[in-house]
C-alpha cells in the first residue's frame, strides 16, 4: 500500500490501494463534458497563474456528478450519466500553507485565473484505488474497467470524486497515444 508523500505522483500499471493525505491545490471548478471552450479556457488560465506562481504540478482534474444523479461506479464513471451533468475541478498542487497574492499581484496569468473564479481548495482523499493509464483518454473505458473490478474484488466502493492526474502536458491537439495519467478514485468497504 502506498503512503508516503513521494508516491503522490505514482501508481502501478496494475491496480493497487494507496493512502492519499490531505493536499491543497489552485483550483478552477466547471462543468460540462471535459474538452469544451470553457474547460480549456480554465486549463490555460489555472496554467498560466500557476507557473506565474512558479508551481510547476502536473494538472489534475477531479470529476463528480451530483447526488440526483445515482450511485455511479468506477468502472462506468463517464458512460452512466450524460457529460453535460459532469462537475469538475482542475487543479495544480500547491506546498501546505500557500496563500494567494493579492489582486493588486502583477503576476502572469494570476488576473485571468481570479476572473474564472481561482480558489484555493484542499482535499483529503485518504484510501484510494489507483492504476496508471497509458493513451488516449477515449480508451480510459478499459483501465477503469479493470480499476472497477480491482475494487468490487476488494469489496471497495467509490466514495469521492474521479481523480485524474495527468503526468503529461495535454491541449485539444496534443497526440495522446503516449500519455500517462493516473486514474484514482477513493473508496470505502462496500
Amino acid at each position: 500500500m502506498t503512503n508516503t508523500e513521494d508516491d503522490y505522483f505514482v501508481a502501478a500499471d496494475d491496480p493497487q490501494i494507496a493512502m492519499i493525505g490531505p493536499t491543497t491545490y489552485l483550483s478552477l471548478s466547471g462543468e460540462g463534458a471535459p474538452g469544451s471552450d470553457d474547460f480549456y479556457a480554465k486549463k490555460e488560465a489555472l496554467t498560466l497563474a500557476s507557473e506565474g506562481l512558479g508551481l510547476a504540478g502536473p494538472i489534475e482534474i477531479i470529476y463528480w456528478f451530483n447526488p440526483e444523479h445515482g450511485d455511479v461506479g468506477i468502472a462506468d464513471f463517464y458512460w452512466t450519466v450524460p457529460l453535460e451533468h459532469l462537475r469538475w475541478r482542475i487543479l495544480v498542487r500547491v506546498p501546505d500553507g500557500t496563500e494567494l497574492p493579492p489582486s493588486s499581484s502583477a503576476i502572469a496569468g494570476l488576473e485571468m485565473a481570479r476572473q474564472h473564479g481561482l480558489a484555493l481548495f484542499t482535499m483529503a482523499e485518504g484510501k484510494v484505488v489507483q492504476v496508471m493509464h497509458h493513451g488516449p483518454f477515449a480508451d480510459e473505458d478499459k483501465t477503469l474497467a479493470r480499476l472497477g473490478t480491482f475494487a468490487d474484488s476488494h469489496e471497495l466502493h467509490r466514495n469521492g470524486p474521479h481523480h485524474e492526474i495527468h503526468l503529461d502536458a495535454f491541449g485539444r491537439g496534443t497526440p495522446q497515444t503516449n500519455l500517462k495519467t493516473i486514474l484514482r478514485d477513493p473508496v470505502v468497504s462496500a
